[in-house]
């Protein structure tokens, strides 16, 4: 049976690039958003869900069960939620800063979560920035739910009673080696992904990458 790739966050710029890598690989693939789209090819899907709402992650599993008979191998968390700060860090209003937690941390812990209670041998892969380690007052909110994202994605990637999952927080860099917001490239993001699928270890969980 073929494996299965679920993207949850399907932009035009990394998530399609990577749907399109893992299926042109032999995947079958679920990609996910709030927008609605299709695919003419039916190892090629599209479901819609809200990330900032976490109680929507554990219905999309159902339904790629539904689709193809088993839970996903690969997950990629691909979306992310944020609102700016520049009056100051503590400006954002809470129901922000909630929001903002919710699609950056506590949905794509939910994803984990239940990826790996479905299915043991999951690859997770997270699309971070430099804001776990990085400091910037205008982007609080967006730093925090990185930050927190980094430090479980660590965590489950030392578990050994979570083996053989592996779980990755991925961060470009430019060629230069600087923190990457804008010009993200799709296709380095794709084939770092592959690759970490189909590697058979856990690697070093917090992955820079220039592009």
């Amino acid at each position: 049976m073929s494996k299965i790739a679920l993207i949850l966050g399907s932009g035009a710029r990394i998530g399609q690039a990577v749907a399109n890598k893992f299926s042109s690989a032999g995947y079958r693939v679920a990609t996910v958003s709030r927008t609605p789209r299709t695919y003419d090819k039916d190892t090629l899907v599209h479901l819609t869900a809200d990330f900032n709402d976490p109680a929507s992650i554990e219905p999309i599993f159902d339904q790629v069960e539904e689709l193809w008979g088993k839970s996903p191998d690969v997950v990629v968390y691909n979306a992310y939620s944020f609102a700016f700060t520049p009056s100051g860090p503590l400006s954002a209003e809470i129901g922000e800063l909630a929001k903002s937690l919710n699609g950056n941390t506590v949905s794509p812990y939910s994803a984990a979560q239940i990826a790996h209670a479905r299915n043991g041998g999951v690859t997770f892969i997270y699309t971070g920035n430099a804001l776990n380690t990085l400091v910037d007052p205008n982007l609080t909110t967006l730093g925090v739910g990185k930050s927190a994202s980094a430090h479980w994605i660590q965590a489950a990637a030392k578990a050994e009673q979570l083996r053989p999952a592996k779980f990755y927080y991925c961060d470009q860099r430019t060629p230069e080696g600087k923190p990457c917001y804008t010009g993200l490239k799709g296709e380095a993001h794709a084939d770092l992904y592959l690759r970490l699928a189909q590697e058979e270890e856990q690697g070093d969980p917090i992955v820079i990458f220039r592009a």
